[in-house]
């Protein structure tokens, strides 16, 4: 390739043409008519939906049950089973490490 002082590439590309376009007039070879299009919807798909609807009435969380705590801390009697927590923390660790 040459490049001359203006900075275009000469010689080397000026041989290659541009790309060639697809004649879309004639049909495949091998097929004898026109291709068509087809949709199939996986009955996978119609669960998560229903799943996801099921998702978006359901409250994130108890209402009920964090009121309730509020009401014991406030109260004072409250109490925190440092043991149970442990455990908790151990079991969900085990559950990320064997993912």
């Amino acid at each position: 390739m040459k490049i001359d002082n203006s900075g275009n590439a000469v010689a080397a590309y000026s041989g290659q043409s541009k790309l060639a376009r697809r004649d879309t007039s004639a049909p495949a070879a091998g097929s004898g008519s026109a291709p068509t299009d087809s949709v199939s919807i996986n009955p996978l798909a119609s669960s998560i939906s229903a799943l996801s609807a099921q998702a978006d009435t359901t409250p994130a969380f108890d209402a009920a049950k964090v009121d309730a705590i509020k009401n014991a801390i406030a109260a004072g009697t409250f109490s925190v089973n440092p043991d149970k927590i442990a455990d908790s923390l151990i079991a969900s660790t085990q559950e990320l490490l064997n993912q």
